[in-house]
C-alpha cells in the first residue's frame, strides 16, 4: 500500500509541473514540412520470409514488419485474430505502465471542417520507440494504433528489429494489447492522457479490462462516440499500478466527448464547438472554467477557437508543436475525414511521415 501511495505522489507531482507550471513566453515552434508520403495499405502482403512465403497467421504479421523511421517508428500489419493474446495480456499493460512515474500529454479533435476533420495527439513520456499497428480483427473494424513497444522488446533490439529472424520477434504479436491512441474505418479516433486518480470503486456486475485495452475495444467494436462510451460504462477500468487516465474520443461526424472518472463517478463531456481537447487536468474537477490549469490545455483551446476548429494537416502539426515538451516522444495526426496518419517521431517536425490510402473513409 504504502509503495502504491507514492507512485500516485509522484504522479501528481509530475502533472502538477508539468500543466501548473506558466507557458514559455514565447514558443519557438519548428517550421513543419510533411515529407514525401510513405504509402502503406494494410492490405499488403506481408514480405517473404528466408524460406519463402509465411506459413501461418503469426508469421505473415511478424514478416509484415517494416521500418519506417530512425527514432525508430515501425509499421506492422496484423493479420487474423489476436483475441486469445488479448485475453492473455489482459491488464499487463496497466500494470507495466507503472515503470515511471507519469505522462504529460496534450489532444484535440478539429472538426470544423468536414472534409478534414482531424485528431492530434502528443504523447509525452520518456524514450518510446514506436509501432504503427494496422489491426482488422475478423469481429471488429479495420484500425490503426501507436504502440510503445519499449515495454515490448528489449533496448539493444529496438533499432534492429527489422533484422532479427521471426522468432525473435515474437513479442510484437502482443502489440494490440498496447494502444496508446488510434483511429478505425469509421473514423472513431481514440486517445488517452494521466490525470489525478478519479476513485471509481468497480462494479461487480461489470467485466474489469485494462486501461489501454478499452482503448482497444472501442477501436475494435465502437463506430461513433455514442457506442464508445457506452464500452466505457459497461466496464470496470483496472488502473491498478499505472497512471489514472481520461479519454479524449472524436467521430467521422464531428462529434467528440472527454470521459472522466472522478470522486467516484464517470463523467462524460461532450464538444460544446467544433473542437475539444485534453491534458492532465481532470475537467470534472476544473470547477467553472478550465482556463488557467495548463498552459497547453489554454494554447490548444486558443488556437482552436481562432480556427473555428477547422485546421489543414499541417496546420494540426504546428499546433502540436507549439504544445510540444521535452518528453514529446511522437505528435500524431489522425485524418478521422481522410483515413490519412502523419507522424512525428522525437519532435523531429522535418521528419513527417504521411500514411495515405489507409482506407476509403
Amino acid at each position: 500500500m504504502l509503495r502504491k501511495t507514492y507512485f500516485h505522489l509522484i504522479l501528481l507531482a509530475v502533472l502538477m509541473a508539468s500543466c501548473g507550471r506558466a507557458a514559455p513566453a514565447t514558443i519557438q515552434a519548428p517550421a513543419v514540412q510533411t515529407s514525401t508520403p510513405v504509402a502503406i495499405q494494410p492490405t499488403a502482403q506481408p514480405i517473404p520470409t528466408a524460406t519463402g512465403k509465411p506459413e501461418t497467421d503469426e508469421e505473415a504479421t511478424l514478416a509484415s514488419l517494416q521500418k519506417v523511421g530512425d527514432y525508430p517508428l515501425y509499421t506492422m500489419h496484423y493479420v487474423g485474430d489476436y483475441g486469445a493474446r488479448l485475453a492473455a495480456n489482459e491488464n499487463i499493460a496497466s500494470r507495466s505502465l507503472a515503470a515511471a512515474p507519469g505522462w504529460a500529454c496534450s489532444l484535440f479533435a478539429a472538426l470544423g471542417d468536414p472534409a478534414s476533420r482531424l485528431y492530434g495527439r502528443n504523447f509525452d513520456w520518456q524514450y518510446s520507440p514506436a509501432l504503427l499497428l494496422f489491426t482488422d480483427p475478423p469481429d471488429g473494424y479495420a484500425s490503426v494504433s501507436m504502440v510503445d513497444i519499449a515495454y515490448l522488446v528489449q533496448p539493444g533490439q529496438v533499432s534492429r528489429l527489422d533484422e532479427l529472424p521471426l522468432a525473435e520477434r515474437r513479442a510484437l504479436l502482443d502489440a494490440p494489447a498496447w494502444p496508446f491512441d488510434g483511429m478505425n474505418e469509421h473514423g472513431l479516433a481514440v486517445g488517452m492522457a494521466a490525470v489525478p486518480p478519479g476513485s471509481l470503486p468497480p462494479d461487480p456486475a461489470k467485466e474489469t479490462v485494462g486501461s489501454l485495452g478499452v482503448i482497444r475495444e472501442m477501436l475494435d467494436h465502437a463506430k461513433d462516440v455514442d457506442e464508445a462510451v457506452a464500452i466505457l460504462q459497461e466496464h470496470n477500468i483496472d488502473f491498478e499500478g499505472g497512471p489514472p487516465l481520461h479519454y479524449l474520443i472524436a467521430d467521422h461526424a464531428g462529434r467528440a466527448m472527454l470521459v472522466e472518472f472522478y470522486q467516484g463517478k464517470l463523467y462524460v463531456f461532450p464538444n460544446e464547438s467544433p473542437w475539444h481537447e485534453a491534458t492532465n487536468f481532470l475537467l470534472a474537477g476544473a470547477g467553472a472554467s478550465p482556463q488557467g490549469n495548463c498552459w497547453r490545455y489554454d494554447r490548444l483551446n486558443q488556437q482552436l477557437s481562432e480556427a473555428g476548429g477547422a485546421l489543414a494537416a499541417q496546420q494540426a502539426m504546428q499546433l502540436l508543436s507549439q504544445v510540444a515538451q521535452d518528453g514529446t516522444q511522437w505528435s500524431v495526426i489522425y485524418g478521422i475525414s481522410t483515413g490519412s496518419v502523419t507522424v512525428v517521431m522525437g519532435r523531429e517536425y522535418d521528419e513527417a511521415y504521411t500514411l495515405t490510402g489507409i482506407w476509403e473513409p
